[in-house]
């Protein structure tokens, strides 16, 4: 099973290529994960050097595949060969055939669609490749940017969580909203949209 998780599809859509992420990307990921915006909705961030962005993708991303889960997809623009952002399967639980999906974009490619499509070509390879039963997502509340992506994949709202953690010394608490999509469902949702 663990080399099914290990070599990951990769994936070409528009002018973008999901890909799965190596080190050598640490220097991109630094360029938007510097940036106060893009990291402000996350527990992590913003960088300060880009040895953390390289700490990142070796301590977080690479130890993945031993847990059982895919490393995490860099998100590719192929005209610039440039690592815009990544998408991943970060976590799952043990009593569950299935795994909570995470993501982040470059500031310049907000509100052009590109996480919408990665999002459901990632969403296809955890059903299709890794097999799994059901996906999860969160977003906090006041990520509405977020939320506008995950509802154009046909996520079911199922509740809502408190999340508190502590970012650059403040105490941050919001509701975290709490989605699924069931294998079941994502078909029927393929199939009436004549994608199968």
């Amino acid at each position: 099973m663990r080399k099914r998780y290990k070599h990951m599809p990769t994936i070409i859509f528009d002018d973008y290529m999901l890909r799965t992420i190596t080190v050598k990307d640490y220097r991109d990921m630094f360029d938007y994960g510097k940036d106060e915006d893009v990291t402000k909705f996350l527990t992590w961030g913003p960088f300060k050097k880009p040895h953390e962005a390289k700490q990142a993708i070796k301590g977080i991303f690479y130890p993945r595949v031993k847990k059982g889960l895919p490393r995490g997809y860099a998100i590719i623009d192929l005209k610039k060969q440039k690592m815009i952002g990544t998408i991943d399967f970060h976590s799952k639980k043990p009593d569950e055939n299935g795994a909570e999906i995470g993501y982040v974009i470059h500031k310049d490619y907000w509100n052009q669609g590109v996480m919408t499509k990665a999002l459901s070509h990632v969403i296809a390879v955890g059903f299709d490749h890794l097999g799994y039963d059901v996906i999860h997502i969160k977003h906090l509340k006041s990520n509405l940017a977020s939320q506008r992506v995950i509802e154009k994949n046909h996520f079911n709202k199922v509740g809502v969580d408190i999340l508190t953690y502590q970012k650059n010394q403040n105490m941050i608490k919001d509701d975290l909203y709490v989605y699924e999509l069931t294998k079941e469902n994502y078909y029927a949702n393929q199939q009436s949209q004549g994608n199968i």
